[in-house]
Formats: structure tokens, sequence, C-alpha cells
């Protein structure tokens, strides 16, 4: 049997998924089985998947158009090696993905999912840009307080601790539910980042002009209460997503929870940006304690008010 397990879905991916795959077949790590889900693809997807001659690459078809979730999902179901691998329709592997994935996870079994950094590609101006995640299992975990801590097409994960603790990917949570995932697999062992881009990761010119969809944002906010329920009551979660956060929220919590992260949200989060809150913030030492990041972070909102962590009163 196979070690690695990659899970593939693609739906109209006419124009990517042949570089994707050869990727794949490029890797220096050969041990590996690649299930490409196709989700009721219309283009000339399917023709182009059979035109590979791999025994390696197994081919499904949903019977119509279920979305990602439920694709992703499947493909958990059928994966049937020690590691499980994401890849997406319009992203590049890195040569050495597999190889180094693998090692890393081989040497720290204590590590149950694996990331990599990525590189941008495909915008107009054409170049790389390299997306730096922590690589600390402590900095990941706490990071999830406001946002994901992976880049999702770089994971790769112990399937026994899939099967184990009957994980899925939420469909209450629609365009965060890799987020969701993270935040449901704390408690069961690390998490690591390998400080190297293992995958490209295609941004389109459609992608670069969209803006926010509301769906994300509603499905990223729950993610965040869903993070705090680890930490604070119901009541005091309503506090911050149901009613403005002032600076004496912040103290409040402060109290409660050390985590940084989740300081830095309330502080991010704050209904109004006076030069008081701003003093509190300077000589409560939290811009030590936080660090410069998020004190140019906190000082872009202080200028622009906008993007509240928390409380959003368009969502309230």
């Amino acid at each position: 049997m196979a070690i690695v397990s990659i899970l593939l879905p693609v739906y109209n991916a006419e124009s990517t998924i042949s570089e994707t795959i050869q990727s794949i077949i490029n890797q220096t790590y050969k041990d590996w089985e690649l299930y490409i889900i196709n989700d009721g693809s219309v283009d000339k997807t399917e023709e182009i998947i059979l035109s590979f001659k791999d025994d390696r690459i197994k081919y499904l078809k949903n019977n119509k158009n279920r979305g990602l979730i439920y694709t992703l999902n499947r493909g958990l179901s059928i994966a049937q090696c020690k590691y499980i691998a994401r890849m997406d329709a319009d992203d590049i592997c890195m040569s050495t993905r597999l190889e180094k994935q693998v090692a890393y996870l081989d040497s720290h079994p204590e590590v149950i999912i694996c990331g990599a950094q990525i590189e941008y590609f495909g915008t107009k101006s054409n170049k790389y840009v390299k997306l730096s995640f922590p690589t600390k299992d402590k900095i990941l975990k706490e990071m999830l307080a406001f946002s994901t801590c992976f880049a999702h097409p770089t994971v790769m994960m112990r399937k026994d601790i899939i099967v184990k603790n009957k994980l899925q990917y939420d469909y209450d949570y629609k365009n965060a539910e890799d987020y969701c995932m993270w935040i449901n697999m704390i408690s069961l062992g690390k998490f690591a980042n390998l400080d190297e881009a293992l995958v490209k990761y295609r941004i389109s010119d459609a992608q670069v002009s969209q803006p926010y969809n509301l769906q994300t944002i509603k499905s990223v906010m729950a993610c965040r209460r869903k993070y705090l329920e680890r930490y604070l009551s119901e009541d005091e979660i309503k506090d911050l997503f149901e009613s403005p956060i002032k600076v004496w929220t912040v103290k409040s919590i402060k109290q409660k929870i050390s985590n940084p992260r989740v300081i830095e949200a309330c502080y991010l989060s704050l209904e109004r940006y006076s030069l008081g809150s701003l003093l509190y913030y300077v000589f409560s030492a939290d811009v030590f304690k936080l660090g410069f990041g998020a004190f140019v972070r906190y000082m872009k909102r202080f200028v622009f008010g906008k993007n509240p962590i928390y409380y959003n009163s368009n969502l309230v």
C-alpha cells in the first residue's frame, strides 16, 4: 500500500488541471496514490484527467455538482494511506513537497498535521511572492483565534487521527471548512508548518478583484466563536460578538485568557479608537506583549478603523 493519499477535488479546471497532476507525478517521493474527484465538471476536465496513464491515479466522479465540502469528505472516507495530503486543481506542488512532509511526520510522531509555506503566482504582475505561516505548535494554535493557521492545499494529515476522531469538514462553515477542521483538531496533537514554500498557489485576476463574500465572513466569524468556546463562557462570547467592544472589555478578557491573539483581536475590534484606548494599549505594556506586528495592525485600525475581528454591527 502507498504511504500518502492525495485528495484533489476538481471542478471545471481544464486550463490548470494538467499542470497540477504533472506536478504530483514529478514528485521525488513516489509512494503515493492520487484521488481525483470530479465534482460535476462540464468542460474538458475529465478528458484531460483520463489522458494520464498512471496506475497511482484514482479517478472518481460525483453524480452531480455537490460542492467542495461533500467532495472533500468523500475523499477522506476513501483515502487508504497513512497520510492524507491536500491539493487544489489550480495549484502546483514543488517536486520535493511529499518527500519533505513525509520525512517530517515520520520523525515527529507527536505532530498530527503538517503544512508548509506557499508562493502566490498568476497575478498580472506575474511575480512569485512567498506567504509565510508560523511553524511552531503554540503559535499556530493561538493564531486560530482569528484566522486559519495553514494554507489548506499544503497540509498533510495523519489518517488514523481522522478515523479515530470521526473528523469531517463541516457544512455549517462553508468557505471556512478548513478553519473549522483545525479548531476541531487542536487537542488531538501538535501542529507544524515547514519553513519552506512547497506549493505554488495560483491567484487569478478574478480572485484579486472579487469582493469579500458574505457567506465567507459569516463562516469565519462562526469559527472565531467556536475557538473561544474553549476558553470563555457563552455570555462572555456574546459580549465580544454581539456588543460593541470597549477598553474595559479588553481588561476583562485579559483576566480570563492569556492567548495574545485573542487579546489582539479584542483590540482590533474596538468600538472607538481614541487617545485613551491608545494610551491604555501602550501603558498596559500590551504594545510589548503582543509584538510589533500587532501594534502595526492596531495603528491601521486606529487611523482607518475597519474590519473588526469580533463584533461587527453589519452581522448582528
